[in-house]
């Protein structure tokens, strides 16, 4: 028996009016840190704070791991979200090298409690893995508002 691979459209239904999305993407091969370095780590932050700036989509929060990122995104009707985690993580392969996974996973948020649960989730994430002991110690992450990033 072969394994096949089902893959999950990324549409959002017509009539959902600027979701919210909790993403993964994941870099490969996942032993490597690829993401939190001194010089890699500002760039894709200052990258998806500027995708934010320009209405690409709406950032609320984006953490970077060592070989993976989780972020809570709004996409505007102008894009799809598959043609605007597309474009980010080409434009990061062509300026960092970073070698991704194929695809990524996400969740359309469908309650207020839902993005809180995923909020936390995001920032006690490194806490966790053992990186640190308190969210706010972790300097990989953006936010509007939240003064501790790399930027």
């Amino acid at each position: 028996m072969s394994y096949v691979r089902i893959w999950l459209k990324h549409e959002t239904p017509d009539w959902v009016e600027y979701p919210d999305f909790f993403i993964t993407i994941c870099t490969r091969p996942r032993n490597q840190n690829q993401l939190c370095h001194s010089t890699t780590a500002p760039f894709i932050l200052q990258s998806a704070e500027n995708y934010h700036l320009t209405h690409r989509w709406h950032c609320s929060l984006i953490l970077l791991m060592p070989n993976h990122l989780h972020a809570l995104i709004q996409v505007s009707e102008r894009y799809k979200l598959t043609q605007v985690i597309g474009s980010w993580k080409g434009y990061l392969t062509k300026n960092l090298s970073i070698r991704w996974h194929r695809g990524f996973f996400d969740h359309r948020i469908r309650r207020a409690e839902s993005l809180s649960e995923k909020w936390n989730y995001i920032e006690m994430n490194p806490v966790r893995s053992g990186f640190v002991k308190k969210p706010e110690e972790w300097p990989y992450r953006w936010s509007p508002g939240i003064s501790n990033s790399p930027l």
